[in-house]
């Protein structure tokens, strides 16, 4: 699919502080340097989805695993590339959400290349890109990334 559908505005600052509150943070390029410096450390998987995106239904208890069981050594996050928050608000209506979740912006999107979702972008300890994938990936293949992210 092609990113132009699934862009969604920079918007306004009162826009990202009503995003913020409703639990979905907003996340540009700016902000994900400086999540991952916070992060410095640790390598980092980042998973750019869509509430109607299928494989990104399929992906998303994959990421809450790997989370829960490797989140000691790895930070595990998403950035929602939905068009409205609201559509965040409905899809995580009445479940609970382990995983965190920031609302993206096509620019973020288009700094690694994103062209379908899901896609997978990993960062080393250091915060420097490994890798951009798009693809569903299984809970044994992201257990066997963060193996040898761990071992780099």
């Amino acid at each position: 699919m092609a990113l132009l559908l699934l862009a969604c505005s920079g918007g306004a600052s009162d826009e990202s502080s009503a995003v913020a509150a409703q639990g979905y943070p907003p996340m540009d390029s700016a902000g994900l340097d400086a999540y991952l410096a916070e992060h410095t450390g640790k390598p980092a998987i980042l998973f750019f989805w869509t509430t109607w995106c299928p494989s990104c239904k399929q992906q998303i208890p994959e990421m809450e695993q790997l989370r829960a069981a490797r989140g000691d050594e790895v930070t595990v996050f998403s950035v929602s590339l939905d068009e409205k928050v609201e559509a965040l608000d409905a899809f995580f209506k009445g479940r609970e959400r382990t995983l965190p979740v920031f609302f993206g912006d096509q620019v973020l999107a288009a700094r690694f290349d994103v062209e379908a979702i899901p896609t997978l972008v990993v960062f080393d300890a250091q915060g420097k890109l490994v890798m951009s994938r798009p693809g569903v990936f299984p809970l044994p293949m992201l257990q066997a990334l963060t193996d040898k992210l761990v071992a780099r």
